[in-house]
């Protein structure tokens, strides 16, 4: 799927191999994607095909470094008092582990952090801390969902493809909630592309 492909590497080539190319998404509600839908291009079709109508997006924004955290705070709580359990939710950064704000944490207010360690076992299992809410990379977190998900940390200056995959990547996640906690820039690109 190119709208996954986060690290832009070329595809392998396997001739003589049948391929396959299906653009239905399964996992993530209706109004997830069809907010994925106003952004990407027009020659770039996804169709909605979850059981699930709704699928709550919601954004917050914050105008500096400083605010994040609260935000993210913020969107923790709207998970809950939705219904969701702490292990329903995941924060997905937006960012690398080497740029995040938010992965090297141990506590976010009154929720401990279950990160990756960078560690693995005798089996090639990832280690991690313990906590209550898991918080992983976009680039770790491909491949894997949460019924709740709180992709933050989305930053940048334009809505440029690079930033397009990681979107994609990061709300498809979302099984059944998605709260998008993002920069003033970021914010401002985004409402322009939904209108």
């Amino acid at each position: 799927d190119p709208l996954q492909n986060l690290y832009g590497r070329a595809p392998v080539a396997l001739p003589g191999w049948v391929g396959l190319s299906a653009r239905t998404n399964y996992r993530s509600p209706r109004g997830i994607v069809r907010m994925l839908q106003a952004l990407l291009p027009a020659d770039v079709q996804i169709e909605a095909a979850a059981p699930f109508e709704s699928g709550e997006v919601e954004f917050l924004t914050y105008a500096s470094p400083d605010e994040l955290r609260p935000r993210v705070q913020e969107a923790i709580r709207q998970c809950y008092s939705a219904g969701f359990r702490k292990e329903d939710v995941a924060i997905v950064s937006f960012h690398g582990r080497e740029h995040s704000a938010l992965l090297g944490l141990e506590r976010l207010g009154s929720n401990s952090l279950r990160r990756f360690t960078g560690a693995y076992d005798l089996f090639g299992q990832p280690r991690y801390t313990e906590g209550e809410v898991l918080v992983e990379s976009v680039y770790r977190f491909k491949g894997q969902a949460a019924p709740a998900v709180i992709l933050a940390e989305v930053d940048f200056e334009a809505l440029d493809d690079k930033a397009l995959r990681k979107l994609f990547v990061g709300a498809t996640r979302a099984m059944l909630k998605l709260v998008v906690v993002l920069s003033e820039t970021a914010a401002a690109r985004i409402a322009a592309r939904l209108g």
